[in-house]
């Protein structure tokens, strides 16, 4: 009941912020990781999680990026690990587990940290559709 009632509010409150942007984004390929049932449906998975962290690895790098510096290092670290993973993981059977935790990491902290009012720049804008 609380997710339905979370839902209903956040439709009469506008748009998502930014973090829950991100978060849905991580929550939406964790799914497909978790789902995937042959191998083109894992690829196109693998597929999705490579773009996801290959956009923030962009918003990371980016001059108007107000993150502290040691943390858009960290997040680079494993956003390069994350990309490399999955692109790795495209042509074998690996387990895609650790790429599921680094995700939930992500979403833990998306979902804890302070929230931030502004809009979501036109780049972070995802279309994970399909």
């Amino acid at each position: 009941m609380k997710y339905g009632a979370s839902q209903y509010r956040r439709s009469e409150g506008g748009a998502l912020s930014p973090r829950e942007t991100e978060a849905a984004a991580f929550v939406f390929v964790n799914r497909m990781l978790s789902e995937h049932g042959d191998a083109l449906t894992r690829m196109r998975a693998l597929a999705k999680n490579q773009q996801l962290w290959s956009m923030l690895l962009k918003d990371i790098g980016s001059s108007s990026n107000g993150l502290p510096d040691i943390l858009k290092a960290d997040l680079a670290t494993v956003g390069f690990w994350a990309v490399r993973t999955s692109i790795a993981s495209m042509g074998d059977d690996r387990p895609v587990t650790a790429l599921l935790q680094v995700n939930e990491d992500m979403i833990a902290g998306l979902r804890t940290a302070r929230e931030d009012s502004g809009p979501v720049p036109a780049h972070m804008r995802l279309v994970m559709a399909g």
